[in-house]
């Protein structure tokens, strides 16, 4: 669920930013920890928005990024896709490839049809 939070300083910013990620650290399930580039995942919006994703790239090496990855998105708000970083915890579940492309395919249809 998305919600507002607001610091009186950057020091503030950092503390609440590192207690987010911490807490979404001990969410982690395994199959979300290894999930890897080239896969493709499902995410279920408490808000009832489904969001499908691939995942493009990590950020191994990096060991505060460690369960977070670089997706390429699309939902119904965003049908043409977009590029942003997901923490795993976020991932309801995988979907296979073929799954993925075909709704990626249909949502592409949907963003045309705006312009068309």
């Amino acid at each position: 669920m998305l919600s507002i939070e607001t610091v009186e300083s950057i020091e503030g910013l950092v503390l609440s930013e590192t207690m987010a990620v911490e807490s979404a650290d001990a969410r982690v399930k395994n199959w979300q920890r290894q999930i890897k580039v080239g896969e493709c995942f499902w995410i279920l919006e408490s808000d009832g928005l489904e969001i499908f994703g691939e995942v493009i790239s990590d950020y191994n090496g990096i060991p505060h990024r460690r369960n977070f990855r670089e997706c390429q998105c699309y939902s119904a708000i965003c049908p043409e896709g977009e590029v942003g970083d997901i923490h795993v915890a976020t991932m309801d579940a995988r979907m296979r490839r073929n799954d993925f492309e075909l709704i990626k395919r249909l949502f592409r249809m949907a963003a045309l049809e705006g312009y068309l």
